[in-house]
């Protein structure tokens, strides 16, 4: 097994962080929370973080927390697709805008996952929620897959996890053409 110090993959997905940011930052934006302070990425200490303020509502945090694995999972898929496509149909000269294109969208879907701080964040605002919302539920369940991802990544699960989302519309859309 590869194994790299964080900072040097932090230097080689840069973009991931920076979606990885700008999509909780977009998401605080929508459930109207205030935010204080954004770094979308350094090198040191936290890659990059959004500092918000507080919501009682758990509809709001859970979609600060998931904003990431939304946009990013998105990018990644859409970016990876044309220069797939090409690789697929055996272009014989495939252009070096295409091997930017999925070294880009592969960069952006390994970041997709929350990281550990944000589910930290979001498992506070779990244990506040009170009541029977099926939220609540849905909120348990995503915390426990988003602590499973981050502890696989140390087995290049966000690797994986942004190769096989690059792959998912070559699939629908091979499903689609039989």
């Amino acid at each position: 097994m590869i194994v790299l110090p964080g900072f040097l993959i932090a230097i080689l997905t840069f973009p991931g962080i920076i979606v990885h940011e700008a999509a909780h930052r977009f998401f605080c934006d929508i459930a109207r929370v205030p935010v204080y302070e954004v770094c979308y990425f350094r090198i040191n200490g936290p890659q990059g973080y959004v500092i918000h303020g507080p919501t009682d509502r758990l509809g709001a945090h859970f979609l600060i927390s998931i904003g990431p694995l939304i946009v990013n999972s998105l990018l990644c898929a859409v970016l990876c697709f044309v220069p797939l496509v090409a690789f697929k149909l055996d272009v014989s000269q495939t252009p070096a805008v295409f091997i930017f294109l999925l070294w880009l969208g592969v960069s952006i879907g390994m970041h997709a996952f929350p990281s550990t701080q944000d589910v930290q964040s979001f498992s506070a605002a779990v244990k506040r929620g009170s009541g029977r919302s099926p939220l609540l539920l849905i909120a348990k369940l995503f915390q426990i897959v988003v602590v499973v991802a981050n502890a696989l990544r140390v087995i290049w699960f966000d690797l994986i996890y942004a190769v096989a989302l690059a792959h998912v519309p070559l699939l629908l859309l091979a499903g689609t053409v039989q």
